[in-house]
């Protein structure tokens, strides 16, 4: 009798995987379609793929998923390709702009998280938040 297998997961397919099976595949499936439909260019890792690699999997061991395709939604809307430097690397983001996107990101949550509970606010706020 033939066992069951579970069916493969595309760890590439970061528009429809939940974040729970995100691994450094899908991140860097994220940048290379990012980068392709941004900047119309093939992507290339910062230094090599390795160095890139384990960068992002300690983000996302320190981050989670979730968090991190935040910041790099953030890293995206904010950055300004410039001749020597015209694509948006995962290594770049995870190396240079997390260590401020991501306390900006939590404290923009905890801002959220706090007007929307409505059991702290009189009826007047939240007569004016709507």
């Amino acid at each position: 009798m033939a066992r069951a297998t579970k069916p493969k997961i595309d760890r590439k397919a970061w528009r429809d995987l939940p974040y729970e099976h995100w691994n450094v595949a899908t991140i860097h499936a994220y940048f290379i379609d990012q980068t392709h439909e941004l900047y119309g260019m093939d992507y290339a890792p910062m230094r090599n793929w390795k160095f890139e690699q384990a960068l992002i999997k300690r983000a996302l061991t320190d981050h989670g998923a979730e968090l991190l395709h935040r910041a790099f939604d953030e890293c995206f809307r904010v950055y300004r390709p410039t001749p020597q430097f015209p694509i948006l690397t995962a290594g770049f983001c995870v190396a240079y702009r997390l260590n401020t996107v991501i306390p900006a990101l939590k404290a923009s949550d905890a801002i959220m998280a706090e007007v929307a509970r409505p059991e702290r606010m009189t009826a007047g706020e939240l007569r004016d938040w709507f």
